[in-house]
C-alpha cells in the first residue's frame, strides 16, 4: 500500500478511476486538497483496472455467477463468495472517484464526505484481499460483473449518483452484510464474519452520507419516497435497495424515515424477469356492451372497480406489475407478505405512472377483461411487449364472443356432439330473439313445454344485471318496456327455462396459439339475484349431500365425470375462440340442477372471456393447505352494518382479531382462519374476506360470532 500525504481531490480521484495498478487503486491519503477540481469528465467506457479485472473479462473468459457459489459447498467457494463482494467495493470506490471528476462544481462538503466515503471503501477492498488470500483465492481469479458502473456511471448529476449508489446499491448492503456475517459465522469464520461486521458499520455512515444531500437536492413537496421513486434512473429500481432480509433497524440508524422503510420493505419489482401488468376493470361488460370506452358504470359496478384495485395481486407473481389508484395500506400488504402472498410492483394508473412503465419492458397486459376501455388504456405498453408477448385482445369478433347467444349456440352443438345422460337437454337451450314477437314466442314455447319460470337476459350483462323473470307466459308492463329497450340497445336476448339450481360450478382454462390449458374447477357462490357471492377454495364438494357428490364425480366407468367434462369443454371451445382471435383466461359457468328426481348439468351457462372470480379463488388453493375446507367470500357494507359493525374495517378487525390466519409449520400454506384478501382500510362498500378450517361449519361459524350468515 502507497502512502501520500497530500493531494489534491482532482489527482486523487484520477489515480483511482484510471490507475492499473494496486498502488493507485488504494493509495492511502492522509490529507487532500480542493483547489483545482478542474472542468468535469465524460464517463469512460471503463475504468481502469489490475491484471484480470477488467470489466469485460467475461468476453473471453469462463464466466461464474454469484448464484454457483452462494450455497458455500466447498472451502473454495468461501473466498469466491467475497470475490465478487471486492468486486462490488472497487467498483463503488471507482463510482466515487467518477463522480468527484465529473461534478467538481458539487458542493465542497459533499466532495470532501465522498473522500472519506472512498477511503473507507478502499479499506473494505483491503480487507477482503488479505481474507481471500488467507483462503487461498486470489482477487481476479474469476471475470467480474459490470452491472454497477452500466448503471451508475452515466450519471447525469451529484443527485443521480446519491440516488443510485448511497441510497440504493449502498443500502442494500445493509442486508447483505449483515446476512452474510451470520453465514460465516455458521460455517465457523469469525474473521471473515467480522470483516462483515465492519463493513456493515460503515455503510450505515454512506447511505447516511449520502441520504443528507438526497433530502437537500430532492424535488420539493415529494416525500422521501416519492422523490427517491422519481429520482431513481433505469435500470435501477427500488428493489435493488434490498438484498437478503430486510434490516430495518440498520436503515433507521442510516435516518430513513420510518414510512419510506414501510414503503421499500413492500415494495416488488422485477429485477430481471418482464413483468404481466395487471388491471382491476370490473366494468368490463358494460364497455363491451356499449361497444367503445366512455360509458358510465353502474354504483355496484364503480365501488367494485374502487374498492378490488388490488385484487389482482392475489394472480399475480412477485415481479408483476397491478395498475391502481391507490396503493393497500402498509399494514395490510405486511400482513399478506407474512402469510406467504407475493406483494406485486404497484403503478399508479395514471398519465404518469404508464409512460414511466411504457419505458420498460414488460411480456403480457392483462386486464380483468379485453374491452374498449382496457385497449385503449393499456396501448402505450403494447410497444413494450416481446415477440409472443401477450398483447390486446380485442375486436368485433371477440366482442361476439361475450355475448350470451354465443354461449348458447356453443352448447347447442356441444350437447349435441354427446351421448352422457347426465347432461342437461337441447330443451333448457337458450334461444336468441330479435324482436319482441320473437321473445315473445319463446316465453310461451317454454311456458307449453311445462316449465314454470322463465328467465330472459341481455346478450351483454353480467350475473344479476340484464334480465328479467317472467312466470309462465305472463310478461308484465314493465318487462316489456326493459325488452323493448334491451332489442333496441343490444339488438337480442335470449330466453331460456329458470332451473331448479342445486350447485353452481365453473371451469376455467387459457386458451393460447397451441389449444386450451384447463386450470380446473371451482364451485361458486350467488346471492338471490345471481350475483357473485363466494367460491369454494380447494374443497369443492364441501357441504353437498351424497347424492350430488355422487353425480360430480361419477362411478366404474364414468368416474372423474367433472375432470373429463372440464378437457372435452375445453378442448371444444378453444377453437372457436382462437378463430375469433381471443387468447387468454376463460371461465364457464355451469350448473347442476333438479329435473324432476334427477340431477342434470348444464355445461355451458355462460362463456366469461375474460378473468373472473373463480380464476382469482382457483389461484388461491396454492395458499390454503388441501386438508382444509376454506371459503373465499365477498362481504357487503350493508351485510357488516346489518351485523352491527361500523363498517368494513371495524368488522375485519373483528374477525381477524378473535380468529387470527395461520399457516403450517413449515410456513407455506394458510391451515386455519381468517384473512382479509382486499384491503378493510380502504373498503367503502366491498371487501374480500378467506375463510380456513377443519369444515364448512367452522368456516360458517366464524361468520356467526360476527353477527354474519352465509345465504
Amino acid at each position: 500500500m502507497r502512502y501520500i500525504h497530500s493531494m489534491e481531490i482532482r489527482q486523487f480521484a484520477e489515480q483511482v478511476l484510471f490507475g492499473t495498478r494496486w498502488e493507485d487503486k488504494l493509495v492511502a491519503l492522509d490529507r487532500y486538497e480542493d483547489h483545482a477540481p478542474g472542468a468535469g469528465i465524460e464517463t469512460p467506457n471503463a475504468p481502469g483496472r489490475p491484471p484480470g479485472l477488467g470489466l469485460d473479462e467475461w468476453h473471453h473468459r469462463e464466466k461464474l455467477r454469484f448464484r454457483d457459489v452462494r450455497h458455500f459447498h466447498s472451502e473454495k467457494e468461501r473466498g469466491l463468495v467475497l470475490h465478487f463482494f471486492a468486486n462490488h467495493e472497487l467498483l463503488a470506490l471507482e463510482l466515487m472517484a467518477l463522480a468527484l471528476l465529473k461534478f467538481p462544481q458539487a458542493p465542497e462538503k459533499f466532495r470532501r464526505g465522498l473522500v472519506q466515503t472512498l477511503k473507507d471503501e478502499q479499506e473494505h477492498v483491503r480487507l477482503y484481499q488479505r481474507r481471500m488470500q488467507a483462503i487461498g483465492v486470489n482477487f481476479g481469479e474469476i471475470p467480474v460483473g459490470d452491472f454497477f458502473w452500466k448503471a451508475i456511471g452515466p450519471m447525469e448529476t451529484p443527485m443521480d449518483f446519491v440516488t443510485g449508489l448511497s441510497l440504493t446499491l449502498e443500502q442494500a448492503n445493509l442486508d447483505y452484510a449483515r446476512h452474510y456475517a451470520q453465514i460465516y459465522r455458521q460455517l465457523d469464520d469469525p474473521e471473515t464474519a467480522a470483516i462483515l461486521e465492519r463493513i456493515y458499520r460503515d455503510e450505515i455512515g454512506h447511505v447516511k452520507h449520502g441520504l443528507t444531500w438526497f433530502r437537500r437536492w430532492q424535488e420539493a413537496g415529494l416525500s422521501e419516497w416519492e422523490a427517491y421513486r422519481r429520482a431513481l434512473r433505469f435500470p435501477l429500481g427500488p428493489a435493488r435497495a434490498k438484498g437478503i432480509g430486510f434490516n430495518r433497524a440498520g436503515r433507521l440508524k442510516a435516518g430513513l424515515s420510518a414510512g419510506y422503510i414501510d414503503e421499500l420493505e413492500l415494495f416488488s419489482q422485477s429485477r430481471g424477469r418482464c413483468p404481466a401488468v395487471y388491471w382491476f376493470n370490473a366494468n368490463c361488460e358494460g364497455q363491451v356492451a356499449l361497444g367503445r370506452p366512455g360509458v358510465t358504470p353502474p354504483q355496484r359496478v364503480a365501488e367494485l372497480e374502487a374498492d378490488f384495485q388490488a385484487l389482482p395481486m392475489l394472480l399475480c407473481a412477485r415481479d408483476d406489475v397491478v395498475l391502481l389508484r391507490e396503493k393497500p395500506s402498509p399494514v395490510f400488504l405486511r400482513r399478506m407478505q407474512e402469510l406467504g402472498f407475493a406483494i406485486p410492483e404497484f403503478v399508479e394508473c395514471s398519465a404518469d405512472g404508464l409512460a414511466a412503465l411504457a419505458e420498460r419492458k414488460v411480456n403480457a397486459l392483462r386486464p380483468w377483461g379485453w374491452s374498449p376501455d382496457s385497449t385503449k388504456l393499456l396501448a402505450p405498453l403494447v410497444a413494450g411487449l416481446p415477440r409472443g408477448g401477450e398483447g390486446p385482445c380485442w375486436s368485433a369478433a371477440i366482442r361476439s364472443l361475450w355475448a350470451k347467444s354465443w354461449s348458447a349456440a356453443r352448447l347447442g352443438e356441444f350437447l349435441a356432439a354427446q351421448e352422457a345422460d347426465y347432461l342437461c337437454g337441447a330443451d333448457v337451450v337458450g334461444t336468441a330473439g330479435a324482436t319482441i314477437d320473437q321473445a315473445l314466442a319463446q316465453i310461451e314455447r317454454l311456458a307449453e313445454a311445462g316449465f314454470d319460470a322463465v328467465v330472459v337476459k341481455a346478450i351483454y350483462g353480467s350475473a344479476g344485471r340484464g334480465q328479467i323473470h317472467c312466470r309462465g307466459n305472463r310478461v308484465r308492463a314493465e318487462q316489456r318496456g326493459w325488452l323493448e329497450n334491451i332489442l333496441q340497445q343490444q339488438g337480442q336476448v335470449v330466453v331460456e327455462p329458470w332451473l331448479d339450481k342445486v350447485v353452481d360450478l365453473s371451469l376455467h382454462f387459457d386458451v393460447g396459439a397451441e389449444g386450451a390449458a384447463v386450470a380446473g374447477w371451482t364451485r361458486f357462490l350467488t346471492a338471490g339475484r345471481g350475483q357473485y357471492r363466494g367460491s369454494f377454495v380447494g374443497s369443492l364438494t364441501a357441504g353437498l349431500d351424497e347424492e350430488v357428490k355422487r353425480f360430480l364425480y361419477g362411478d366404474g366407468r364414468d368416474a372423474r365425470r367433472l375432470p373429463r367434462l372440464g378437457e372435452q369443454l375445453a378442448e371444444w371451445l378453444a377453437e372457436p375462440l382462437c378463430a375469433a382471435g381471443y387468447q387468454g383466461p376463460v371461465g364457464v359457468d355451469a350448473m347442476v340442477y333438479r329435473d324432476g328426481r334427477k340431477l342434470r348439468l348444464k355445461p355451458i351457462v355462460e362463456i366469461n372471456p375474460r378473468t373472473t372470480m373463480g380464476r382469482v379463488a382457483l389461484k388461491l388453493q396454492q395458499a390454503v393447505n388441501s386438508a382444509r375446507t376454506a371459503l373465499w367470500l365477498v362481504l357487503s357494507r350493508g351485510e357488516v352494518a346489518a351485523a352491527g359493525f361500523a363498517g368494513l374495517a371495524e368488522c375485519a378487525a373483528a374477525l381477524e382479531g378473535t380468529h387470527s390466519a395461520w399457516m403450517m409449520p413449515d410456513g407455506k400454506q394458510l391451515s386455519g382462519g381468517v384473512l382479509f384478501t382486499t384491503d378493510p382500510a380502504q373498503a367503502r362498500s366491498f371487501a374480500t374476506v378467506l375463510l380456513v378450517g377443519e369444515s364448512l361449519a367452522e368456516c360458517e361459524g366464524y361468520l356467526r360470532e360476527a353477527g354474519l350468515v352465509l345465504k
